[in-house]
């Protein structure tokens, strides 16, 4: 009899559902998502709050969540694998969480040229909207 393969995707608010999803099969394939100061900025790099003190109170709050994702969390819920925004990711990066056995997966890679990169030099997974022509990149 086959094993069923299983994915869960989660962002910061859900990491429950990967801690409870882990207890109960071991053979789950789970993952923490993450773009980094989400909190705090949207995806185009924009600063999210025009206050000063709301900003300056979400950025503290992203660096913690970065933080905690890197080095609590991923142990915590007993991840498989990090997806992380396209952006963030370097060989170094990748090297990192190697070492730790979490396979990192970089989202959402839609340009040819992104795609080679990923392949060739990172060797490395992604998640792509779109296998046959380059398409505009979603935050």
């Amino acid at each position: 009899m086959g094993r069923i393969a299983t994915s869960v995707r989660s962002f910061s608010k859900a990491i429950k559902v990967i801690y409870k999803m882990r207890q109960t099969d071991q053979n789950a394939v789970t993952a923490l998502t993450q773009r980094p100061w989400s909190l705090s900025h949207t995806g185009d790099g924009k600063p999210r709050y025009d206050t000063f003190w709301k900003q300056s109170m979400f950025v503290v709050m992203d660096i913690l969540l970065d933080w905690s994702m890197h080095n609590i969390l991923w142990y915590l819920c007993g991840i498989s694998v990090f997806l992380l925004q396209k952006d963030f990711i370097s060989p170094d990066y990748l090297k990192k969480w190697s070492a730790k056995g979490i396979q990192v997966v970089g989202w959402t890679v839609n340009i040819f040229d992104e795609k080679s990169y990923y392949e060739s030099h990172l060797g490395s997974s992604y998640i792509t909207d779109s296998m046959l022509e380059d398409c505009a990149s979603q935050f």
